[in-house]
């Protein structure tokens, strides 16, 4: 294989995973403002690997369904990433404290919601 060969490779293996790629960033930023869940690197690699699995696997599927131009597609990427770890780290949060058996999924996603947007309004 020569030098170009090896390139057009290279390209075509990012052009792959764009999507990954982006949630992975967007999950990068997120985690900025998640840190008190974040406490240990496996937290934070789960959280990061979260965030690009589903934006690599949804992007596509809200560009469809919102029938959203290719142009938008990073920056969907790029907000799926980052919702998509916040999602599934209140998931596992919902899990390990027990809150399962008090709550649904989305009674405690609300509720994180709204604590969330009042921590930001306190400050």
């Amino acid at each position: 294989m020569g030098g170009n060969e090896w390139w057009v490779a290279v390209v075509k293996l990012l052009s792959d995973f764009q999507y990954w790629i982006a949630g992975l960033m967007g999950a990068a930023v997120a985690t900025r403002y998640n840190k008190e869940q974040l406490k240990t690197p496996r937290d934070y690699a789960v959280f990061l690997l979260s965030g690009a699995f589903t934006a690599h696997y949804l992007t596509l599927l809200i560009m469809s369904f919102f029938k959203l131009e290719p142009n938008h597609a990073g920056g969907i990427g790029f907000l799926t990433g980052a919702l998509g770890g916040l999602i599934f780290q209140e998931l596992f949060q919902w899990v390990k404290s027990g809150a399962w058996k008090e709550m649904g999924f989305f009674s405690y996603l609300l509720e994180m919601l709204k604590n969330w947007v009042n921590k930001g309004r306190n400050k």
